[in-house]
């Protein structure tokens, strides 16, 4: 994950995902009945060599989805681990590995574009959000894929429970920054065919840390008893979904 290019604009700071990250173990890969990954496996191809990006990546939880798909991996973080210890597990594990960087995304320049680019739970960090998307889109090939996915606090039902229960991590996101329908508007502009675009899921919800007053321990106990009542309304709704998502394709 990104740091600030400056206080005003990365609600996130890198001291904060480091320490997040200090002892996660990159044995820890994506569950296969996780909700991204499904939707990734039901968009994404297949492909044999193909080169993907991914911003913002460590721990790279989807970045090895992309490299069970045939994908050449790279990425971008500011994290110290991203630039040995992440390349050479990955290559460990017999990925195909490219380049990694230790530096700022909004001033990364580098020569060559991607077939994919990707980032997961990167973009609503940042106040600047237009900025860092169209970032995204410099960096995708003709003909190849733009996926970018955020957690939704955006939605009512969503919005209340993270405001009210954890209200410490809620204010490290810009809700602005989760509007599918905005990121199609720019893709579009762009000369992107949008493949999906909207929200993923039945309902699911967490928090960084448990709450301890009454009133919230109420409210987060109750969700609990009803957890599965309220995982079989129907997924993908703006209001309760986890997820929002886009997979767009470059037009040649």
């Amino acid at each position: 994950m990104q740091s600030d290019k400056n206080i005003n604009t990365n609600l996130a700071s890198q001291s904060y995902w480091d320490e997040a990250y200090a002892g996660y173990s990159l044995q820890d890969k994506v569950a296969d009945d996780d909700i991204v990954k499904k939707w990734l496996l039901k968009y994404i191809p297949k492909v044999n060599g193909a080169s993907c990006m991914e911003i913002g990546c460590f721990p790279g939880r989807y970045l090895t989805v992309m490299g069970d798909l045939g994908y050449k991996l790279s990425g971008i973080d500011l994290t110290p681990r991203v630039k040995n210890e992440f390349p050479a597990w990955l290559k460990k594990e017999g990925y195909d590995v490219g380049s990694f960087s230790q530096e700022d995304f909004l001033k990364f320049n580098p020569q060559e574009k991607y077939d994919m680019v990707c980032s997961f739970g990167f973009i609503e960090h940042f106040t600047n959000w237009q900025e860092v998307f169209l970032k995204h889109i410099e960096l995708v090939n003709d003909n190849g894929y733009l996926v970018i996915e955020t957690p939704n606090f955006r939605g009512w039902f969503q919005r209340f429970i993270h405001w009210f229960l954890d209200n410490e991590n809620y204010k490290r996101h810009y809700i602005p920054s989760m509007n599918p329908d905005k990121w199609a508007k720019l893709c579009e502009k762009h000369g992107f065919e949008i493949i999906f675009k909207g929200h993923i899921g039945e309902f699911q919800f967490w928090v960084d840390k448990l709450p301890t007053t009454y009133v919230r321990t109420k409210v987060f106990n109750r969700l609990i008893t009803n957890y599965e009542k309220l995982k079989s309304m129907k997924p993908g709704k703006p209001a309760y979904a986890p997820y929002c998502g886009i997979i767009a394709r470059k037009k040649k």
